[in-house]
C-alpha cells in the first residue's frame, strides 16, 4: 500500500510521525539506562510515558529535550533527523520539558 504524505494510515494517523525515536540507547558507564527504544508520536496524539522507577522514562525525556545525548539511535522530527546538543536547540525545534511541580 502506498500513501501520499497527506493521507492517513488505517489507524487514522498521518503516515509520518511528528516525532519518531529509533533505536535510542543510553548508558552511564556500565549502567544501561535505555536499550533500543522506538517511539512514534503523531499529530494530535497524546502520549503517556509510564514505568517503574529506574525504567528510563526521565532519561528518554531528557534525550528528546536535548539535555542528554543518546549513545546510539536517531530522533526524527517530521521525518527529518535531528541531533540536539542542548535544551535550547530542542526548544527552538518546539520540544520542551514541562516539569512536575510538587
Amino acid at each position: 500500500m502506498s500513501l501520499r504524505s497527506d493521507e492517513e494510515t488505517p489507524d487514522g494517523f498521518p503516515e509520518t510521525p511528528v516525532i519518531a525515536v529509533r533505536g535510542i540507547a543510553k548508558h552511564f558507564g556500565s549502567i544501561q539506562a535505555l536499550r533500543s527504544v522506538d517511539l512514534d508520536v503523531h499529530k494530535g496524539e497524546v502520549v503517556g510515558l509510564i514505568g517503574d522507577n529506574g525504567a528510563g522514562k526521565s532519561t528518554l525525556v531528557n534525550i528528546l529535550s536535548g539535555a542528554l545525548q543518546p549513545n546510539a539511535g536517531a530522533i526524527l522530527l517530521d521525518g527529518q533527523p535531528v541531533n540536539f546538543t542542548s535544551s535550547l536547540e530542542a526548544r527552538r525545534a518546539g520540544i520542551e520539558t514541562v516539569y512536575q511541580d510538587l
